[in-house]
C-alpha cells in the first residue's frame, strides 16, 4: 500500500511539472502574440531530464542529461531564464566525425551556474537573433582525443555574451598537462565562426606542458629554456571553408635537436592558409649558436615560403637574408627564389674568409696545423634522403699560408713508397701560394676532397717549388660523432650520442 502511494505521488508530481512547463512555454512563446500587460514570475525549481541525442552534419552529441535549477521572469515583451548554482548539463560524448581530423570529447560537464537566457520575442529577426545568453560558464572534459593531441582532460573557464546569432565566448582553456590557452570564440551573423587562441609559453614548466599536450612533438627535440608568444586564428565561413593565420614570437629559446645543440633562438614566425594557398615565413630570426660538433654562430635569416595547400612540400622559398659566422669566416645563402620539389631543392652556400687555423684546431687529430683563409661556393642539394654537394669549390685567398698535415695519417692514406715519402715530408711544413679543392659530399656522409696545392717546404730539397694533387676522403658522421663524444657540444648531446650508440650495438669512443 505504501509503495503504491509513493508511485502514485511521483507520477502526480511529474504530471504537475509537465503541466507547469507547458503553461510556461505557451505563455512565453505564444501568449505575447495575443495579450499584453501580463507578467509571470516562477522561483527556483529543480528539473532533471534526459536530453535527446543530436546529429547535425558531422557533429554528434549523445548521452546528455540536464540537472538544472531555473527561475523564470516573463512578461509581454521578453522572458528571462536564470540558472542557479548546481545547474549542470552532463554529456557522455561530443564528436566531430572526420576520417583525417576528427576529434572526440568524453564525459563533458557544463556548469550553467550564473548563466542567464533572455528571449526577446517582440524583436524582429530570427529566433537566434532574439535569444541571448550571458554569464560565466565552466566546462570540464574528462578526455579529449584528436590526432594532434595527447589524450587527456581539458577544462574551460570563461564568459559567454550575446545573441545566439552573434555569440561570443572568452576565457581560458587548460590541458591536463598544464598548457594554458586564452580562447576567444565569435559566432558571426550569417553562420561564420572565428576562433582566436593565444598563449605565452615560458621557461621549463611551460615547455614541458607544451610537449605533453601535443602528440606531434618531435621525439628528438628537447627545449630547455626560452619564451614564446603564440597566436593562432581560425576562421570558418558559412560554407565551411577554413582559413588559418598563426604567428609566434620567440625569445632566447635553447635546446637540443637530435645531436645538435642550439641556443639564443629569437625572432618571428608566421604561417597562413587561405583557400588553397599556404604561406609561411621567418622574420628577423637570429640564433646565437648551432653546434653539431663544430659551432656555427650569429645566424640571421629572413625569408618567405609559398606552396599549394594540397601539396605543401612543392613550393618556392624566397630568401631575403641568410648568413652566419663559421670558423671566424662567414657563410651566406644569396638572396633569391629557390624552387622546392616535394621536400627537395638546391641552394647555393657561399664561404667567405674561413680560417684554416681554426679548421685545423677543431679537427680531432694531432699534428694538424695551418694558416690562411678559404673562400668558395657549395651547391647544396637536399631531400628526404639527406644532403648532397656536387662540384663545390673552395680556394685559399692570396697570398696563401702554411699547411702541416700529420705524417702518420698521410702515410696510411698514400702508401709506403719513395715518391709518397717525399709528399709526406713536404706537407710537414708546406708554404703554399695556391690551395684549391673540389668538394663532393654524398648522402651517406662521405666527403671527398680533390686538393691541388702549389708551394714549397723550405726544409725539403732546398725549398724547390712543389705541385701536389691529392684526393682525400673522410666520414663526416663519424667525425661529428667523435666531436660530440669529446664534450665539444654539451653534456646532453654527449649522453644522447652514447645512448644511440649503445642501442645500435656500437662501441662508444673515449
Amino acid at each position: 500500500m505504501h509503495l503504491l502511494f509513493a508511485e502514485t505521488h511521483q507520477r502526480r508530481h511529474f504530471r504537475n511539472v509537465l503541466r507547469l512547463l507547458f503553461i510556461v512555454g505557451w505563455m512565453v512563446f505564444f501568449w505575447p502574440a495575443v495579450a499584453v500587460g501580463w507578467s509571470l514570475v516562477i522561483g527556483q525549481g529543480k528539473i532533471g531530464t534526459t536530453l535527446p541525442d543530436i546529429l547535425i552534419g558531422s557533429w554528434e552529441l549523445t548521452g546528455s542529461k540536464a540537472d538544472v535549477l531555473p527561475s523564470i521572469n516573463a512578461n509581454g515583451e521578453s522572458a528571462v531564464i536564470g540558472f542557479s548554482p548546481s545547474s549542470v548539463v552532463v554529456t557522455e560524448r561530443l564528436a566531430f566525425i572526420d576520417e583525417d581530423q576528427g576529434f572526440t570529447l568524453e564525459d563533458l560537464r557544463t556548469n550553467l551556474s550564473d548563466v542567464t537566457l533572455t528571449l526577446d520575442y517582440g524583436a524582429p529577426g530570427s529566433w537566434p537573433a532574439r535569444v541571448a545568453v550571458e554569464g560565466e560558464v565552466k566546462i570540464d572534459a574528462t578526455r579529449i582525443e584528436h590526432p594532434l593531441l595527447v589524450p587527456q582532460a581539458w577544462n574551460f573557464r570563461g564568459r559567454v555574451a550575446g545573441p545566439l546569432a552573434n555569440l561570443r565566448a572568452q576565457g581560458v582553456l587548460v590541458s591536463g598537462a598544464g598548457l594554458e590557452l586564452d580562447l576567444d570564440i565569435q559566432i558571426h551573423p550569417g553562420g561564420a565562426v572565428s576562433i582566436l587562441v593565444d598563449s605565452v609559453i615560458a621557461g621549463e614548466k611551460g615547455i614541458r606542458a607544451l610537449t605533453e599536450t601535443f602528440a606531434g612533438w618531435p621525439p628528438l627535440l628537447t627545449l630547455n629554456s626560452g619564451n614564446a608568444g603564440v597566436s593562432v586564428e581560425f576562421r570558418i565561413g558559412p560554407e565551411g571553408r577554413l582559413g588559418v593565420n598563426g604567428n609566434a614570437s620567440l625569445k632566447d629559446v635553447a635546446g637540443v635537436f637530435d645531436r645538435t645543440a642550439f641556443s639564443g633562438v629569437s625572432g618571428g614566425v608566421f604561417a597562413a592558409l587561405e583557400g588553397d594557398l599556404l604561406t609561411a615565413g621567418l622574420s628577423d630570426l637570429t640564433v646565437e649558436q648551432v653546434n653539431p660538433g663544430v659551432s656555427v654562430s650569429s645566424i640571421r635569416f629572413s625569408g618567405d615560403y609559398a606552396a599549394p595547400g594540397r601539396t605543401p612540400m612543392k613550393g618556392q622559398l624566397t630568401v631575403k637574408e641568410a648568413k652566419a659566422r663559421f670558423l671566424e669566416g662567414a657563410l651566406q645563402i644569396p638572396a633569391g627564389v629557390y624552387d622546392l620539389e616535394a621536400g627537395a631543392g638546391l641552394v647555393l652556400l657561399d664561404i667567405q674568409d674561413l680560417s684554416l687555423t681554426r679548421l685545423m684546431d677543431v679537427y680531432p687529430a694531432e699534428g694538424l696545423g695551418g694558416s690562411g683563409f678559404l673562400s668558395g661556393r657549395l651547391p647544396v642539394s637536399f631531400s628526404r634522403d639527406g644532403i648532397e654537394v656536387v662540384k663545390g669549390r673552395v680556394s685559399a685567398e692570396a697570398p696563401g699560408g702554411r699547411l702541416q698535415l700529420p705524417a702518420e695519417k698521410l702515410q696510411a692514406m698514400l702508401g709506403n713508397n719513395q715518391a709518397m715519402d717525399l709528399v709526406v715530408q713536404a706537407l710537414q711544413n708546406f708554404h703554399y701560394s695556391v690551395l684549391s679543392s673540389a668538394i663532393d659530399y654524398d648522402k651517406t656522409g662521405k666527403l671527398t676532397l680533390g686538393l691541388r696545392i702549389e708551394g714549397k717546404n723550405p726544409d725539403v730539397r732546398g725549398g724547390q717549388p712543389v705541385i701536389l694533387n691529392l684526393n682525400l676522403e673522410d666520414d663526416i658522421p663519424a667525425l661529428l660523432t667523435s666531436l660530440q663524444l669529446s664534450g665539444r657540444v654539451n653534456e646532453a648531446v654527449t649522453e644522447r650520442v652514447r645512448e644511440l650508440l649503445q642501442q645500435s650495438g656500437q662501441e662508444t669512443m673515449p
